[in-house]
């Protein structure tokens, strides 16, 4: 089967209008954001607008995927952003969302990081608890300190906390891993990650793969990325990364910086070539 790949897009228009560059672009699934990036706040949808591309979008597409909002913070202590996570969700489910991009957060307000990875399991299990229209896809963060999710140990730990763990799966962000100071330029790099992921949560759980190249350097925690083969991970490494054989059954994703539709489209082409 071809390798699936697909792509992050901005919603500065309209769902629509996200859906019809998906189109153009040849995607069979993308993913997106259902917040403003500026305020924070939950984009509204109309019934017309959700019947729309209910209508004419929603079958150019196999999968969906919402990734949820930077100020879901479910490792924190106190405030969480739980309500806001669940009102994603039911929008999500509205439009036929199939997956759910998570990023753990930050244990804020507790003493250990270990506090954060339970209070991200109980704001899970409350959720999976019910939850069985929307898949929930964990991704792997950039940060150091108190951020749960760099560490790819943390699923390890998070997975014996769980009490539904068939239902969730994770997203490796190949920027973040090296980032949080996995090498992902050379091959030792690689395969040591891979082979991490795989002792820590089984690589098939992983559902979800974000291609994507690093403008900062191994170790140094910002996540800042890169057009994919200009960064400091390169085109080499990643292309390695992308056609290893025990990750072929994974679809992909880029989340790439701000560009023109034509280049875009250049380097979705670029990567689908390598299959």
């Amino acid at each position: 089967m071809k390798r699936r790949v697909g792509l992050h897009i901005r919603l500065v228009e309209s769902l629509a209008a996200a859906a019809e560059k998906a189109v153009r672009l040849e995607l069979p699934f993308f993913q997106c954001f259902f917040t403003r990036q500026d305020t924070g706040t939950l984009m509204q949808f109309t019934d017309q607008e959700i019947a729309l591309f209910l209508k004419e979008y929603r079958e150019h597409f196999t999968e969906l995927y919402l990734h949820g909002s930077y100020w879901i913070n479910l490792a924190g202590i106190k405030k969480n952003g739980y309500r806001s996570f669940e009102k994603e969700i039911e929008l999500a489910k509205k439009m036929s969302f199939t997956h759910m991009v998570v990023h753990p957060g930050s244990a804020k307000g507790a003493q250990h990081k270990k506090e954060g990875i339970d209070a991200f399991a109980v704001a899970l299990n409350k959720i999976l608890k019910y939850e069985h229209d929307i898949q929930l896809v964990i991704e792997n963060t950039a940060h150091g300190k108190m951020t749960v999710g760099s560490d790819i140990n943390d699923f390890k730990l998070l997975l014996e906390k769980i009490d539904h763990p068939e239902k969730l799966t994770f997203a490796l962000d190949t920027a973040h891993a090296f980032v949080y100071g996995y090498d992902m330029s050379t091959d030792i790099g690689q395969d040591a990650f891979i082979q991490l992921v795989d002792d820590a949560v089984g690589l098939e759980r992983v559902s979800l793969i974000h291609l994507n190249d690093s403008s900062k350097g191994c170790g140094s925690c910002i996540d800042k990325h890169a057009v994919l083969g200009e960064g400091l991970i390169g085109e080499l490494a990643l292309k390695r990364f992308a056609t290893n054989s025990q990750l072929a059954a994974i679809p992909m994703l880029l989340e790439l910086p701000i560009m023109a539709e034509e280049q875009e489209y250049t380097i979705v082409e670029k990567v689908r070539s390598w299959f």
